[in-house]
């Protein structure tokens, strides 16, 4: 009896040796797909690619196939790089974060904070600009000369706003600014100043008295400011089309410019203006409350009964308000597409675009429920919920949608992409294989081309993995731990090799990746 209790036990220990051997000759590889979501899962992507995810989401890395290089890396909602051969996209603390890398530029902000921005030059030079808080200005010209701000206490800048040139000591003591030629000095800023240069002089004290003067464009004075202004401008037209202005603030203003006239009363309640030779109209009455505008010149009409109903059309734009800023249809007719939407703030927004080439691209938000994206028949996005209530964002989704989306879908063309919250059911699908897993417990692959008639089965974490095939084959395949273990590799060349249920200890082999 003892020795059939140890062939017993020794039969047992051969048995328990022979599948220890089986799973850790069986474990998942480095060339392998493996789905613990939500805490780490390499995935195959369907159109070819891997993915590995971490988190939940948190970490997410992409590449064109295994062992190359990341096209994306991402580490959200911190911070997410996209990289290309032409150029590295960086997002951070999105919205304020961005920088682009290319071979001949670079950009670096984070608003409001800091902007650094470098263009090189085919020869080799570089031009860049840092502006930085608290109000610091760095700038190195491409012809070697260096700029220095620091605001408001001294500083020398170029090209910046309208300006070709700013330069201040202690501002609002003292500043210069030059622009297209004209050159104007500032002491006790916006108290005096005179300009000299292009265009003649000017002069100002403000705000008891100032004349600005561009020889040849305009003239304009002001007295008291802002209760007696008046203006010549549009001097270089013809004298038909030259402009007078004149107003004492806030009662009473007249403009005159040929035939059009305008005229406000308590300013900017009311106003009225026409101008009889083109058939254009406008009355104020009051302002912004109701509003009525036509000009067949420019194809322009407004009727607003603010905030109930306004009504717009020109400049390839026809809108309509309901109750503003809730419900607005609105079409738009660019040179080469139509757009049309419909809103209601901040629930639904919807639009279409058609162009002349047949392209049909359309977008929906049901807020806080779902959004769809579609592009002609074969291009298709959706989730849910959508509770970002901005209008269409793609950088703050792709930063923060993860954390509350509890399924995704993408289509394109032949390539189908599903995942729900924190990844623990995806679906990977292309031209060459259908692959489907929930998290350790389950996942299948199938081939879905014409020829193929197969499918491979993981359950609990690659444990026990099966493969059937035509004509009603089945066969078992090495255990995976953690699963499913199908190769990164699409495609059925790949697929692991087959092995007996309870394979003797010297014929067990590691599964081929």
């Amino acid at each position: 009896m003892g020795a059939a209790k140890l062939g017993v036990g020794k039969r047992k220990l051969c048995a328990l040796a022979s599948m220890l051997a089986a799973l850790v000759t069986g474990c998942a590889t480095d060339g392998t797909e493996v789905n613990l979501a939500p805490f780490w899962s390499q995935h195959s992507m369907a159109g070819g690619g891997v993915e590995v995810e971490a988190v939940g989401g948190v970490f997410r890395s992409r590449a064109p196939s295994r062992g190359a290089a990341f096209s994306q890396i991402a580490m959200r909602p911190l911070a997410i790089r996209d990289r290309s051969d032409e150029e590295v996209l960086d997002h951070f603390l999105t919205p304020f974060g961005y920088a682009t890398y290319r071979p001949d530029e670079t950009v670096w902000q984070l608003l409001p904070i800091t902007r650094y921005d470098a263009r090189r030059a085919e020869d080799g030079s570089e031009d860049w600009t840092l502006l930085t808080l608290p109000g610091i200005y760095w700038s190195k010209r491409a012809d070697g000369r260096t700029l220095r701000a620091w605001f408001p206490f001294a500083g020398v800048m170029e090209t910046f706003l309208s300006y070709d040139r700013l330069e201040w000591v202690l501002f609002p003591v003292w500043m210069r600014t030059e622009r297209a030629g004209r050159v104007t000095q500032h002491v006790l800023w916006p108290i005096f100043s005179w300009t000299s240069g292009a265009g003649g002089p000017s002069w100002r004290v403000w705000p008891l008295v100032g004349n600005s003067i561009y020889e040849g464009k305009y003239e304009r004075w002001f007295l008291l400011w802002p209760f007696f202004l008046w203006q010549r401008n549009n001097l270089q037209l013809p004298p038909a089309a030259h402009e007078t202005k004149w107003m004492v603030f806030p009662l009473y203003g007249r403009t005159t410019a040929g035939d059009y006239e305008a005229t406000t009363v308590l300013w900017p309640f009311f106003g009225w203006s026409s101008n009889p030779s083109t058939g254009y109209s406008a009355v104020d009455a009051p302002w912004p409350i109701v509003r009525v505008l036509r000009d067949p010149k420019a194809d322009q009409e407004r009727t607003r009964a603010w905030p109930f109903w306004s009504e717009y059309r020109g400049d390839g734009l026809e809108s309509t308000w309901w109750g503003w800023p809730f419900l607005n249809d609105r079409r738009e007719v660019y040179l080469d597409a139509e757009r049309e939407a419909t809103n209601i703030v901040p629930f639904v927004q919807h639009w279409t675009r058609r162009d002349d080439a047949g392209n049909v691209e359309s977008y929906g938000k049901f807020w806080p429920l779902f959004h769809v994206e579609r592009r002609n028949d074969d291009e298709f996005h959706t989730a849910f919920p959508a509770l970002n209530p901005l209008w269409r964002t793609p950088d703050i989704d792709a930063m923060y949608a993860w954390i509350w989306e509890l399924y995704t879908k993408d289509v394109r063309r032949d390539v189908v992409r599903e995942r729900t919250w924190l990844g623990l059911y995806r679906r990977e699908r292309d031209d060459i294989e259908d692959r489907r897993s929930l998290s350790g417990l389950w996942a299948t692959r199938a081939g879905e081309q014409a020829t193929d008639d197969w499918r491979e089965t993981s359950i609990l974490f690659g444990l026990l993995r099966w493969r059937s095939g035509p004509g009603g084959s089945f066969r078992f395949l090495i255990p995976a731990v953690p699963g499913p273990g199908w190769p990164l590799e699409r495609g059925d060349e790949d697929r692991p090799a087959a092995v007996e249920p309870t394979p003797p200890l010297a014929t067990v082999r590691s599964e081929s990746p």
